[in-house]
């Protein structure tokens, strides 16, 4: 008898499966992969940039009147 590893396993069963019942493993995967936390921390970073950013126009912006005054 042939032993079959785990991969062929998954893969067998994914071929015995209709499309709803895939989507409904994809999702299932989707949602073991899908960390809220990634959220907010992406969010923060995001907004310190933005911080960062704003603070680096206004210096530009006051240090260019300078210039011309």
């Amino acid at each position: 008898m042939k032993a079959i590893t785990k991969k062929q396993a998954i893969l067998q069963s994914l071929e015995a499966m209709d499309a709803s019942e895939m989507e409904k493993v994809l999702d299932y995967i989707k949602d073991l992969l899908y960390n809220p936390s990634n959220d907010s921390n992406y969010q923060k970073v995001k907004q310190q940039a933005m911080r960062e950013i704003q603070r680096a126009l206004k210096n530009e912006k006051g240090e260019a009147e300078l210039v011309l005054s």
